[in-house]
C-alpha cells in the first residue's frame, strides 16, 4: 500500500511538471520538446568598445494650483563610449565616457540651445546644468552576470561632487542641488548602464517573464520598483527584450524649470514602455524608453502637478579594438 501511494506521488508530480512545461510550449506554439531556450546574456570583451547615441525627447506640462499651464519641450543628444576593460566569469568593467552635448530648450516661444562641439562655454542656464555634469567625467562600472550594477566609481566624479560642496556656502542652493543630482548615481546609471536588470543572464523560453529592479531619471525625477519583463521576439539574429510596468517615485527634492525655489516631490509614479534589442552575439544593439510620468510637488505655498511624456533612444553606432 505504501508503494502504490508512493507511486502515486510520484505519478502526480510529473505530470504537474509536465503540465508547466507543455503551457509554456503552448504560448510559443510549438511542442514542449521543441521549445528552445535562449541565453539572455550581454557579451562584453576586454579591449572591444562600443559608441552610441543616447537621444532623449522630453514633453512637460505643468498645472498650476489656479489652473493656469506652463509647457516646455527639450531635446538632448549624447554620444557615449563603453569600453570593456576586463571580463572574467561573466563580470565585466566598463569605462563610460560622455563626450558630446547637443542641447535645446523650447519654452514660451523662445529657444535655447548649446552645442558642445561648437560653443566654447556652456549657456547660463539651470536645466542645461541637469545634463552637464556627466559630460567628460570618465566614470566606471562593474556589471554582475545578471546585468546588476556593483560598483560605480570615478575620480573626476567624485572630484567635482567634493568640489560643490566644498564651496556650497559661496553658490547657489538650487544650482548646488541640480549639480549635484547631475552628478549622482542615478543620473550616471540612467544613460551609462544599458542594461538596466532587464536582461537576465538567464536561459528562457520566448515569451517567458521575470520580475526585476527597474529605474529610470525622466525630467529630474527618479521612478524606480519592481518591474516585469518579458522576451517576445527572436528572429534573424536579434533578440527584443520588453519590459512593461508602472514605477513610483520617492519623495525627493527637484528643480524644475520657471520655478525659482527648490521643489520637493511628494507623489508622483510613471508608466514605462521599454525595449532592448539584443544580438545573439551578446550586444546592445538598441534601447527604446518611452516614459509617461506624472507628479505632484510643492514650491514654497505653491502646489503643482507635472505630466511628463520622454523617450530616450540609445543606437549603437559603432564598435572598435582598442
Amino acid at each position: 500500500m505504501q508503494r502504490n501511494l508512493l507511486f502515486r506521488t510520484l505519478l502526480f508530480v510529473s505530470l504537474c511538471a509536465a503540465g508547466a512545461t507543455l503551457t509554456q510550449a503552448q504560448r510559443t506554439g510549438i511542442s514542449a520538446s521543441a521549445a528552445p531556450q535562449y541565453r539572455l546574456q550581454a557579451t562584453y570583451r576586454a579591449g572591444i568598445a562600443q559608441n552610441y547615441s543616447v537621444a532623449e525627447t522630453t514633453h512637460t506640462v505643468r498645472t498650476q494650483s489656479d489652473g493656469s499651464k506652463k509647457m516646455y519641450d527639450r531635446l538632448v543628444t549624447y554620444m557615449m563610449t563603453v569600453r570593456c576593460v576586463e571580463s572574467l566569469n561573466n563580470i565585466s568593467t566598463l569605462v563610460i565616457n560622455i563626450d558630446s552635448l547637443q542641447y535645446s530648450f523650447m519654452a514660451d516661444g523662445a529657444k535655447l540651445t548649446y552645442d558642445s562641439q561648437k560653443d566654447i562655454t556652456p549657456k547660463d542656464f539651470a536645466d542645461l546644468n541637469n545634463y552637464m555634469g556627466p559630460m567628460n567625467r570618465t566614470f566606471e562600472i562593474t556589471v554582475g552576470p545578471y546585468g546588476e550594477i556593483t560598483k560605480l566609481a570615478g575620480e573626476q566624479v567624485d572630484y567635482w561632487r567634493d568640489y560643490i560642496k566644498e564651496n556650497a556656502s559661496s553658490m547657489d542652493s538650487t544650482i548646488v542641488m541640480i549639480w549635484l543630482q547631475s552628478l549622482a548615481p542615478e543620473n550616471l546609471m540612467q544613460y551609462g548602464d544599458l542594461q538596466k536588470r532587464v536582461i537576465p543572464g538567464l536561459r528562457v523560453y520566448l515569451d517567458s517573464a521575470w520580475t526585476h529592479q527597474f529605474a529610470v531619471r525622466t525630467d529630474g525625477v527618479v521612478y524606480s520598483g519592481p518591474a516585469k519583463t518579458k522576451l517576445t521576439d527572436y528572429s534573424a539574429g536579434f533578440f527584443t527584450i520588453a519590459t512593461k510596468d508602472t514605477l513610483l517615485a520617492s519623495t525627493q527634492p527637484i528643480h524644475v524649470y520657471g520655478v525659482p525655489y527648490i521643489s520637493r516631490l511628494t507623489d508622483g509614479k510613471a508608466v514605462v514602455d521599454h525595449t532592448v534589442t539584443l544580438t545573439s552575439q551578446g550586444t546592445i544593439n538598441a534601447i527604446s524608453s518611452k516614459v509617461d510620468a506624472w507628479f505632484r510637488a510643492t514650491a514654497a505655498t505653491e502646489v503643482y502637478t507635472q505630466a511628463v511624456t520622454s523617450s530616450t533612444e540609445w543606437k549603437l553606432v559603432g564598435q572598435y579594438q582598442w
